[in-house]
């Protein structure tokens, strides 16, 4: 009976770690499914550049919310805002410094993008600091896959930290060579824990995002991660029936 219990757990905590170790995909935009869910950032005021700033959180009904960074990470500023450190435990966001935080202008006489607003140098006008800030996407609802439009950049890097909802660092992926182009990520095995990322960058030019794509809530069907979990009980619950009875 122990043995067979002792079994079960630790086929639970397989398949637990199993989960934690499946990595972050880059793939093609088209290729993403389900995600009906899309922030443009044309419902909020932004304007020309230098466009609108916003010294708090920027939450989108049933979908995401942005400011500069998580609880608990690390910011230095060099030359732009660089993150570092491990967020508190559950994943929340931190506002940044008054006109620190976040911006939305309208790009190219096109359409509203979102950006994080670094720190200005002295004697420099505080439109050099557009793009050049991070930012973070705390999302309503845990994601297997999802993608944004990258917008501005001068073949430069950004850096993309991937996390569950206790903070967990799922991974980090650069992203090099920036310009104007979409990016889509999904997570290996399907698994819906990505709760949130904070994305940094070293460009030049600095950066921002258009279009984020996301997966709203889901029916009540279990996830593979979950499902895992019930086999390993299951396998575990008959071999304990099957001791019992001999």
């Amino acid at each position: 009976m122990i043995k067979s219990i002792a079994f079960s757990f630790a086929a639970t905590f397989l398949c637990v770690g199993l989960a934690l170790a499946a990595p972050i995909n880059q793939v093609t935009p088209g290729s993403l499914t389900g995600t009906t869910g899309l922030i443009t950032f044309e419902d909020v005021p932004g304007g020309a550049s230098p466009g609108t700033n916003y010294d708090g959180i920027l939450a989108f009904v049933n979908g995401a919310s942005f400011a500069e960074r998580f609880v608990g990470q690390s910011l230095i500023h060099s030359g732009g805002d660089i993150l570092g450190g491990t967020p508190d435990s559950p994943l929340s966001l931190q506002v940044g410094d008054p006109s620190q935080n976040l911006n939305v202008f309208l790009y190219n006489n096109n359409s509203n993008v979102l950006d994080g607003l670094g720190k200005a140098p002295e004697d420099s006008p505080a439109a050099k600091t557009i793009g050049e800030g991070s930012f973070a996407v705390l999302f309503q609802y845990d994601q297997s896959a999802f993608g944004f439009d990258l917008v501005g950049g001068n073949i430069g890097e950004a850096h993309v930290s991937f996390f569950t909802r206790n903070g967990t660092l799922i991974e980090a992926i650069t992203l090099t060579g920036l310009s104007n182009h979409s990016y889509a990520f999904t997570r290996d095995g399907g698994y819906r824990d990505i709760a949130g990322i904070s994305i940094d960058n070293n460009d030049p030019a600095g950066i921002a995002i258009d279009n984020l794509r996301f997966t709203g809530p889901v029916s009540a069907v279990p996830e593979p991660s979950t499902s895992l979990l019930l086999i390993a009980g299951l396998v575990g619950a008959g071999l304990l029936r099957k001791r019992i009875r001999a």
